[in-house]
């Protein structure tokens, strides 16, 4: 068993480092069924892909995340995230853990988001967040890093959010591309946004994001409630690479709530590695 070990991390290694960070899947199980097209989704615990996110939660929220990147136990994520909005600002925290005993990555994080009305019908969400982020690779030993994310949103037209985040600025000009122990999920990146809720039924996603160690991609979501209790998502993320070689990935899912639970599923297919599975369940309080 152990003379499989060095291949093994290899493997987990190589697919976590793809393009876009992709095979990381966190973030709830909604925004991986919408493609990963949350730059400027609201009102939810998680502020993976914008901590600005926070402040359109109206209730105490909690939620749990299990995703396995392409069916491998090596590739597991599980997370867990709370919010609890107070009458200054939003509050909130999440934990994840990321891999198996040879390679494993944790990281727990703290943030604040708050709206500040710029008319009578219009506010500016701001959000920050602080990681603190723990490596431990077998043979090598363990290392911690901080990284600062932070994100903005704004209603620009009625039924229209424009969304920015700024991933982890504090990483900015650290040479750290390769090391065997820097957290896989810690390059910057910067991503703006679009959504736009067509009807009181379909809400429309569209992102770009640049990583600064890959090409600019792009995502796109659709959410479509089908009853009052159960909404389909669909989602699509690509590359803008010139050439076309960068693999695009496919996802779907759906959400069931009921009163303060919810459920969520997704599957996201990358069109050379296969599935990646991921649920959350949440409730608000």
């Amino acid at each position: 068993m152990r003379a499989r070990r060095p291949a093994v991390l290899f493997f987990a290694l190589l697919v976590a480092a793809l393009p876009a960070r992709a095979q990381l899947a966190e973030g709830g199980a909604r925004a991986l069924a919408l493609g990963r097209a949350a730059t400027a989704l609201n009102g939810t615990a998680w502020g993976e892909f914008n901590p600005a996110g926070w402040a359109g939660v109206t209730a105490n929220s909690a939620d749990l995340f299990a995703s396995q990147a392409f069916g491998l136990s090596e590739l597991r994520t599980v997370a867990l995230a709370a919010a609890a909005p107070t009458p200054y600002a939003t509050i909130a925290a999440n934990a994840r853990s990321y891999g198996f005993s040879d390679y494993r990555e944790t990281r727990v994080g703290l943030g604040v988001a708050r709206a500040i009305p710029v008319s009578a019908s219009r506010a500016l969400a701001l959000g920050l967040q602080v990681h603190l982020h723990n490596v431990s690779v077998d043979g090598f030993g363990s290392t911690s890093m901080v990284t600062l994310s932070a994100g903005a949103q704004v209603d620009v037209l009625p039924g229209l959010r424009a969304g920015l985040h700024a991933r982890n600025v504090s990483a900015l000009g650290q040479d750290t591309e390769a090391e065997l122990d820097t957290p896989l999920s810690t390059a910057p990146a910067v991503a703006v946004g679009l959504a736009y809720q067509a009807s009181a039924r379909a809400l429309v996603l569209l992102d770009a994001e640049k990583d600064l160690d890959f090409p600019l991609a792009v995502r796109a979501g659709l959410e479509i409630g089908v009853v009052d209790i159960l909404v389909l998502r669909g989602g699509v993320q690509t590359a803008l690479t010139g050439d076309g070689t960068v693999p695009t990935r496919l996802s779907a899912g759906l959400g069931i709530r009921s009163g303060p639970l919810r459920a969520d599923v997704a599957v996201e297919r990358h069109e050379t590695l296969g599935m990646t599975p991921a649920v959350s369940i949440g409730v608000d309080f």
